[in-house]
């Protein structure tokens, strides 16, 4: 990095490798998991994805740690990150050599993401009081967009790039890709309604993670055990072996991210918000209805953002399960196509349900006031 131009796309040449501890860690995490929570037969899109995932598949259960540590120490050069993020060796092979023309789209969606946040004004067409019809006002460059976005995280914000291969714009504070940019307004997005804890399901590479645990939160994913393999990596890299919770570990969680294969939902308890992007319609019907069943005992807000293409989509989900959960629904701000909807569940409610259905209702005639008030 340090002959490459700020504001200018650039690529990592030398990533960095795990330790044989943390390899010793995923795998034996891979294994419980995978023993516990193997893919859901509805999930055909992530059976499929499976697919490509053969060869680390076997060198996590192999018991030669040498081909582990040579596959996670260039992760491009396999399909772990496949169907959630740019670097997997199917995806790099398509995109090849046009990562470099990459600059005005991925500028486009730093000036987007100024947006969504009310950093700056979304632009009138029709022109006002400050600009005339169709003058669209100069946006911000993308040192001035990392200083706004660095004042939000409390100077707290880098953009960490710890594997060969992935490519972004250069800034002073590293390389910001596509995939960084949407994690940035997840995280943000997510601390708006969370007073302490996060639970994501479904946690791509784990860069809302990193960036939620900057801001402050207590942060849980749910993922399959190979998407849970590529997060360790990541997270691990990035923040530290020590900053995560694997599945078989047995130290407490204390303020680790914990990553979790869906068996252990259970085990999450009580949080602020549940967030789940570009996967719960990719998932079978049944486990996206237990899924929500879970988030509507255990969070008061959802966050969803997902496309519509599928079989079935969120809010209609939603709204056959629980009525009036719906609260707001919007154009996704950073990814056309996509739906960014909130829903809330009220526990109080819940908990006078829950008495009316007891068998000491009876004695307890004028909770029924209060019922009927919350509806």
């Amino acid at each position: 990095m340090d002959n490459i131009s700020i504001a200018e796309m650039a690529r990592v040449e030398i990533g960095t490798k795990p330790s044989p501890s943390l390899i010793s860690r995923i795998k034996n995490s891979y294994r419980l998991a995978l023993s516990r929570s193997p893919t859901p037969e509805d999930s055909t899109i992530w059976l499929m994805i499976g697919a490509k995932q053969t060869e680390i598949h076997e060198a996590l259960l192999s018991d030669d740690d040498h081909l582990l540590m040579e596959l996670l120490s260039d992760p491009q050069s396999t399909n772990l990150y496949y169907g959630v993020d740019n670097l997997a060796k199917d995806v790099m092979e398509i995109i090849g050599a046009r990562w470099k023309d990459g600059y005005d789209s991925l500028k486009s969606e730093v000036d987007n993401l100024l947006v969504a946040l009310g950093e700056v004004d979304l632009f009138n067409r029709h022109g006002g009081a400050r600009y005339a019809y169709e003058t669209k006002p100069e946006t911000k460059s993308v040192e001035e967009a990392i200083e706004i976005i660095d004042g939000i995280f409390g100077g707290r914000i880098s953009f960490p790039n710890p594997f060969s291969g992935e490519f972004g714009i250069a800034t002073s504070k590293g390389l910001i890709s596509y995939r960084t940019i949407q994690a940035v307004y997840q995280s943000i997005l997510v601390r708006r309604y969370a007073a302490e804890s996060c639970l994501e399901i479904g946690g791509g590479m784990g860069r809302t993670a990193f960036f939620g645990h900057l801001l402050g939160l207590k942060y849980t994913i749910i993922d399959l055990p190979m998407t849970i393999v590529g997060q360790a990596l990541f997270l691990a890299s990035v923040l530290g072996d020590d900053a995560i919770w694997l599945l078989g570990d047995t130290v407490p969680k204390n303020d680790r991210i914990v990553l979790l294969p869906p068996s252990e939902l259970h085990s999450v308890g009580q949080v602020d918000i549940v967030l789940n992007v570009d996967s719960l319609t990719e998932m079978g019907e049944k486990t996206a209805t237990d899924y929500l069943a879970w988030i509507s005992e255990n969070c008061e807000t959802f966050v969803s953002i997902n496309h519509e293409a599928n079989l079935f989509k969120t809010m209609k989900l939603c709204q056959s399960l629980y009525p009036s959960s719906l609260r707001s629904r919007c154009p996704y701000w950073l990814r056309a196509g996509y739906v960014e909807e909130v829903f809330s569940f009220d526990r109080n409610l819940r908990m006078l349900k829950a008495i009316q259905a007891s068998s000491s209702w009876r004695l307890m005639q004028p909770l029924r006031r209060l019922v009927s008030l919350f509806r």
